[in-house]
């Protein structure tokens, strides 16, 4: 997993709440992503003739481009920081920040990426993340490199909720995954009851969608979509476990 070298120290504040959490050590910083000189130029263009023949559309023009951190000191100056027993997170829009454990997090990801008359459009990057008495936060494609974030904070919670989790499994519990849960007998699926791992042939993740495939089938015993799964690493690496056995 790629990740960025000698992480610039957080401002205070942020360490602060680290220290609180107990989040341990700063692994990797992400700031907004800056609009490219082409559309940051389009922008301007746009604002500058609205604004000396539009007024009121003008400001309003302006107000919404405040999202962008090329406009916007305050946006520019939000982060997204990964740490080595969590996270903290400043929200696209508002303020504030919210701190989370890998230990105890919920981690949905949603990638979309649509096609116009042939052409792909920029990909859309939604994660969502939960933790029970702490709330929750959408990161998005807002922060650069999702491509690397993305994986990072899903291996960091299977690092985190791997042992536990198959433990719990081991002794006859069962772990929910959202859509999917696993237990000892066997995977279950909304809807279809369960599985028997003897029976799982493999699961595979493919056009946004997780499916398990039935020994001797040629179609899905299930298929759920990828954003209806809890902490897909964590599911995919447990269940392989189990497979195997």
């Amino acid at each position: 997993m790629t990740t960025p070298t000698s992480p610039p120290s957080p401002p205070s504040e942020v360490a602060a709440l680290a220290a609180r959490h107990q989040l341990g050590l700063l692994e990797g910083a992400f700031a907004p992503k800056r609009l490219g000189i082409p559309m940051f130029v389009i922008y301007l263009n746009v604002l500058v003739t609205f604004s000396a023949f539009f007024l009121v559309p003008g400001l309003l023009y302006f107000w919404w481009l405040r999202r962008f951190p090329n406009f916007s000191r305050k946006q520019a100056a939000k982060r997204l920081y990964l740490f080595e027993h969590g996270l903290i997170v400043q929200p696209r829009l508002g303020e504030g920040m919210t701190a989370f454990r890998w230990d105890s997090v919920k981690l949905r990801q949603d990638i979309t990426q649509l096609f116009v008359d042939g052409a792909p459009t920029p990909i859309k990057y939604v994660y969502s993340v939960t933790a029970t008495g702490f709330g929750g936060a959408e990161i998005t494609e807002f922060y650069e490199k999702p491509e690397i974030w993305g994986p990072w904070m899903q291996d960091a919670v299977l690092r985190a909720q791997g042992q536990t989790a198959l433990d719990t499994i081991q002794e006859g519990g069962a772990v929910d995954f959202g859509a999917l849960s696993l237990s000892r007998a066997g995977m279950a699926a909304t809807g279809k009851g369960r599985l028997p791992w003897s029976e799982i042939q493999e699961i595979l993740v493919r056009g946004g969608n997780v499916h398990v495939m039935r020994s001797g089938a040629s179609a899905p015993w299930s298929t759920v979509p990828v954003s209806g799964i809890a902490n897909l690493h964590l599911l995919l690496a447990i269940a392989g476990n189990l497979c195997r056995r």
